[in-house]
């Protein structure tokens, strides 16, 4: 009788990763990687973190490919899924999780700083999701995760044109959800306090996770969960799991919790 792993193996199941390299990505591709999938790693500037990521995975048995695009460049973006594809195998799995996390607000943003905002967190999303329902032989149980950000239930002018690209790619993922139906399911995680931004030391960040009702202790793992069950669960589609130690619960109206919290 096949072991677990042997069966994992069998599958051959496929993801595409966006912003792998690092932080939440990085998570998510290793406990993909021990969930028996091969892995289509895509990072825009962090070549030696993902070279490392690679050989992590590769360790556990798994295939691996590395694509370098900046996501917006949204024709460079498209032909991921075909370059995943080719080298792996058709894709059954994207995780839209790469993220551009600026401040500008309406007062001060630029039709540059809003395309890029946008493009990166609004529109590569969207037609990599197009791409990815395009492919002419398209697995069993296909599915995409779209990776959110809580604060988003009550978002911060300060980052204006960032909260314009979630929100739309929140609505995107219902969209979404109901046109590919039954063929994928289009699912999303809103993270809450996960870690720290580059606007936080360890210390501020451990401080507004105590506030949580939940307190200290989320982390990536907790997201890597969240996956694993989008990833299983059959009959889910156009939902939005929040992970976020009960911070939705405190609303917005809590004057200690302030911008930068990205996770």
């Amino acid at each position: 009788m096949p072991d677990q792993f042997s069966e994992r193996r069998s599958s051959n199941r496929v993801a595409l990763i966006t912003g792998s390299a690092k932080r939440l990505g990085r998570a998510i591709a290793l406990g993909l990687a021990e969930d028996g999938f091969d892995l289509a790693l895509h990072y825009n500037s962090s070549a030696d973190e993902v070279g490392m990521l690679c050989e992590e995975i590769e360790k556990l048995g798994r295939r691996t490919v590395i694509l370098s695009a900046d996501l917006a460049d949204l024709e460079a973006t498209s032909a991921l899924v075909e370059k995943a594809s080719t080298s792996l195998g058709p894709l059954s799995l994207l995780i839209n999780n790469a993220s551009l996390f600026e401040q500008d607000s309406l007062g001060s943003l630029t039709a540059e700083s809003y395309r890029r905002l946008t493009d990166i967190n609004l529109a590569a999303p969207m037609f990599l999701m197009q791409a990815f329902a395009a492919q002419a032989s398209l697995p069993a149980e296909a599915s995409i995760i779209n990776m959110l950000d809580q604060q988003m239930a009550a978002p911060s002018p300060a980052f204006f044109s960032y909260a314009v690209a979630k929100i739309g790619l929140d609505g995107a993922t219902h969209l979404a959800a109901f046109e590919l139906a039954p063929r994928i399911r289009v699912n999303g995680i809103a993270p809450g306090l996960v870690l720290p931004s580059w606007m936080q030391s360890d210390e501020k960040h451990r401080s507004r996770q105590s506030m949580m009702p939940l307190g200290e202790g989320l982390g990536p793992d907790d997201i890597v969960k969240a996956v694993r069950y989008l990833v299983g669960a059959r009959q889910v589609t156009g939902q939005v799991i929040t992970v976020d130690s009960g911070q939705s619960l405190i609303g917005p109206g809590n004057s200690k919790l302030s911008p930068g919290t990205k996770a």
